[in-house]
């Protein structure tokens, strides 16, 4: 089997505002197979500029889209796509978005992997480790500390035992980071 095709995709909400807020907008990777298998991964990141790491054209042999460092290659070789990737983003993507880009391409070749074997991908990562866990609810603060208090409230009423909040309005002030804070806790 071999990729044919690497694909990004960015999605974006029809609005999107400065607040901190993952969900406004994200970039799905799409690897084609000759095949006919497809795999699908995703990038919380800048969207447009992982697109653009993994769409870009040649420029010399370590400045390459990762798209065209994949093009040919065994997809079950994941070790071997990743290192590929690696050598051909050495001049600008090690760290940052260039790695963001690498992890999502890396979960499209598993998804190929589990699908080109017919199991689920933990199988291959060797089967289940953990078969009940905690589950937690995964929020941004609200936008005042009174709002923050009542998700969590709402959410505990909802049987979760654990919320993590983020972004949102924290780190504008340390008086107003503690309040948040303090009403997440008592939430």
């Amino acid at each position: 089997m071999q990729i044919t095709r690497v694909s990004a995709h960015y999605l974006r909400l029809p609005e999107v505002t400065d607040r901190c807020d993952g969900t406004q907008d994200t970039c799905l990777i799409k690897i084609e197979t000759d095949a006919g298998i497809t795999g699908w991964g995703e990038v919380d990141s800048a969207p447009t500029v992982v697109k653009a790491v993994i769409e870009a054209p040649l420029s010399h042999q370590i400045s390459n889209g990762l798209a065209n460092a994949l093009k040919g290659q065994d997809p079950l070789a994941i070790d071997v796509c990743m290192d590929r990737m690696m050598a051909t983003a050495n001049y600008y993507g090690r760290v940052g978005v260039g790695t963001h880009a690498m992890a999502g391409i890396n979960l499209a070749l598993w998804d190929i992997a589990g699908k080109a074997r017919d199991c689920p991908v933990y199988e291959l990562l060797g089967g289940p480790y953990k078969t009940k866990f905690r589950a937690y609810c995964s929020i941004l603060f609200g936008d005042t500390p009174k709002e923050t208090g009542e998700l969590a409230r709402r959410f505990a009423d909802k049987g979760f035992t654990a919320i993590k909040f983020g972004w949102g309005p924290m780190g504008q002030s340390e008086e107003n980071d503690i309040a948040l804070v303090r009403e997440a806790r008592e939430g």
